[in-house]
């Protein structure tokens, strides 16, 4: 520790220090206001002495233009951005105190979106509700109310419930509403609106600064007027210079008044003496801003004569006009520096390049929007507006034109839990159904969307590819089956023979015959024009499966029954009794097996054949929801499933060994389905309305677009 003698040294020292800088400051002032041309008289007679005492001094005074601390109030493009619609509507109740004739303080403005996992192919983004990722989850403690699936709201055995694939549930699940806050605060000048400031109270009323409230039709005409000042602006920009002065006239609301456009003509012109005798139309602050804005007039007037080689002139104006404004002796210290390399840094580029424009603007940040507008003004709100429209939508990953006419929105999600995935025959396409009345067609070469499936009236609880992936069925809760061009995305036929919820659909290897199963105890079979071929009554089919020959299908009832049915004499060969409800049903490879989900928190494996169940799996928690499983992996060798505790079960098809639990999902897991082109890769689908794709990690890297969670 240092004595107090050490301390008062040190104090000392330092004020001597800062005694001899100002001492030094001001002999340097001093010496520089006596200056006179004949000091310089001989200057041109050493070899390149003059050149570089003129760029000495005129690359010094620009580079302390540039380095002219800007004021908070300046306007910042990078700020955040307003949607197209919130500029329009800004005039408000909520936000009477913003103008478009500035940007908001970006400190002021805080955005809160839902984030999701890269591993998801569709996740809620304009929802009402929304599940938290792993990271949004880590941020907030790793806790989330929905992580408790024992609290999930009980089930009832009614017999009513059977008519939804989501069976047995009673109440939809409360979840979280996704939060987007902005705060309000100053604009790009202290708030100004039209030279007024604004200040909010209880949001009944605003008051000016001299006290009078504003009325609901000033407040319009504020912003009526405004907004007639952008469009001829960019009117102007555009080149219309004629509709701009005609609209001028019409409204009554010139774009700025003459002697702001004196102002702005002089500056361009370079008319110094005009533009400072206009500084009291420009509504300056005399304690700050003259002193800056005057600095940045004099020093471009310094420059340009630096320029033409007009030294003398240039010295008087460096004497007498910028050194008495006292304004950063340090920048007059500069102006004495080398010459070529503070032109190069201040990239000052002449009188004749863009200097006189980069200096309006700069002058601009000093001088209220409501007095002179900002350069494509219009333009730039309409930029924010569409740049927060894009970095809202979480999946928006194209450089597609962004229309004006509407508010942006990838189509890239459901809206509402997704209870069945299923890849195409050829492994390029992912097709899913939603509660959300539709069901999505996903391109896995792209990762885009292809096309929205729309027309159902209810949810869509299954579907089913063609045999060469063509077409694609879909059917659910409204009763009816409709057949769909996977080309087009139309309609192709829509099916309305059942009288109950149809549950499953298959295709037949021709492609020119399917079958339908529904709650209503018919099973049909349909030509592609939407005529009945055969029907099968008795049964209240929960799903169904066809084998690849086409001769055989396998169906299971909410009887607890597994039927099997010859496809060729159209008669019922077995039924097979279990033990529990049935909700899924899934044909291995060689069709000899059979997977059935059952809701005692079991799947069986049946051997088709035998008629006898040849292995159980244990693990996965259902006895609500319906959940389907299916076979995957090289030679099928692997079972998989989902849960209603928002995880994947993976195991050993031998051996019957619980080999992988995945997590990812937030609620339940209701589909899974394998690729069958690349036995590392298989999606599912959940409450949470996400579609995941899963894959070992070797396979997670693409472009972020897959990723095992």
């Amino acid at each position: 520790m240092g004595s107090s003698s050490d301390n008062d040294k040190k104090i000392s020292i330092d004020s001597q220090s800062n005694e001899s800088t100002t001492t030094k400051e001001n002999q340097f002032l001093i010496v520089l206001k006596n200056l006179s041309w004949q000091d310089f008289e001989n200057i041109g007679k050493i070899p390149c002495a003059r050149k570089s005492f003129l760029y000495g001094i005129g690359g010094g005074a620009t580079v302390g233009s540039l380095r002219t601390s800007s004021r908070g109030n300046s306007v910042n493009n990078d700020a955040h951005q307003l949607s197209l619609q919130s500029l329009l509507e800004s005039a408000s109740a909520a936000v009477t105190s913003h103008t478009l004739l500035s940007n908001f303080d970006e400190d002021q403005v805080s955005l809160t979106f839902p984030f999701a996992s890269s591993s998801h192919i569709t996740s809620p983004s304009n929802s009402s509700s929304s599940f938290p990722t792993d990271e949004l989850r880590s941020q907030t403690g790793g806790y989330h109310p929905r992580d408790e699936v024992d609290d999930y709201p009980q089930a009832s055995d009614s017999d009513s419930d059977l008519r939804s694939p989501k069976r047995l549930r009673l109440e939809e699940i409360t979840e979280i509403q996704p939060a987007m806050r902005i705060n309000q605060g100053e604009n790009g000048v202290g708030g100004s609106t039209n030279g007024v400031s604004l200040n909010s109270s209880n949001g009944d009323s605003q008051n000016a600064t001299n006290g009078q409230a504003l009325t609901d039709s000033r407040m319009q005409r504020t912003r009526q007027q405004e907004l007639v000042r952008l469009m001829v602006q960019a009117m102007q920009d555009m080149g219309y210079s004629q509709s701009a002065a005609t609209l001028e006239q019409e409204s009554g609301f010139p774009l700025e008044s003459s002697a702001v456009a004196k102002f702005r003509d002089g500056v361009l012109k370079g008319d110094w003496a005009l533009v400072e005798s206009l500084f009291p139309t420009l509504e300056l602050d005399h304690n700050k801003d003259v002193v800056v804005v005057r600095f940045l007039i004099r020093q471009q007037k310094y420059l340009e004569l630096l320029e033409a080689r007009q030294i003398k002139k240039a010295l008087i104006v460096l004497r007498n006009e910028l050194t008495p404004l006292d304004f950063n002796l340090e920048r007059l210290h500069s102006l004495s520096s080398n010459a070529e390399d503070l032109r190069r840094r201040a990239e000052w580029d002449g009188a004749k390049g863009t200097s006189r424009q980069k200096l309006l603007v700069e002058i601009q940040k000093y001088i209220s929007p409501s007095i002179m507008v900002r350069e494509h003004r219009l333009e730039t709100l309409l930029e924010q507006a569409t740049t927060l429209q894009r970095i809202s939508c979480l999946y928006h990953n194209t450089n597609e034109y962004i229309s004006l006419y509407s508010d942006h929105v990838c189509d890239r999600q459901h809206t509402d839990e997704v209870w069945y995935v299923a890849f195409s025959n050829n492994g390029r396409f992912l097709a899913s159904a939603s509660k959300d009345k539709t069901a999505i067609i996903w391109s896995l070469e792209t990762w885009n969307l292809v096309h929205v499936l729309r027309d159902h009236m209810d949810c869509v609880s299954f579907l089913s590819w063609s045999p060469d992936d063509s077409k694609i069925l879909t059917c659910g809760q409204d009763n009816v089956l409709k057949l769909w061009s996977v080309e087009s995305g139309e309609c192709l036929n829509t099916i309305k023979k059942h009288e109950e919820p149809v549950t499953a659909c298959a295709w037949l290897p021709d492609g020119k015959r399917f079958i339908s199963g529904s709650q209503d105890k018919n099973t049909y079979l349909w030509n592609l024009d939407g005529t009945i071929v055969h029907k099968w009554s008795g049964a209240r089919i929960a799903d169904l499966a066809i084998n690849k020959e086409g001769t055989r299908m396998v169906a299971i009832c909410h009887d607890n029954k597994l039927h099997i049915y010859d496809l060729e004499t159209r008669k019922e060969e077995a039924i097979m009794d279990e033990n529990a409800k049935l909700t899924s049903i899934c044909l291995s490879s060689d069709c000899k097996y059979a997977l059935l989900n059952l809701s005692t928190k079991e799947i069986h494996l049946w051997d088709i054949d035998e008629r006898r169940i040849v292995r159980k799996y244990f693990g996965q928690k259902q006895g609500r929801f319906v959940i389907r499983s299916c076979f995957g992996g090289i030679d099928q060798g692997f079972i998989v499933s989902g849960s209603e505790d928002s995880k994947i079960y993976v195991w050993h098809r031998e051996h019957a060994d619980l080999i992988e639990t995945l997590s990812g999902h937030k609620g339940s897991v209701n589909s899974v389905n394998w690729s069958p082109i690349d036995p590392y890769m298989f999606a599912s689908a959940g409450d949470d309305k996400t579609i995941r794709i899963w894959g070992p990690p070797s396979s997670a890297d693409h472009n972020g677009k897959m990723k095992t969670p």
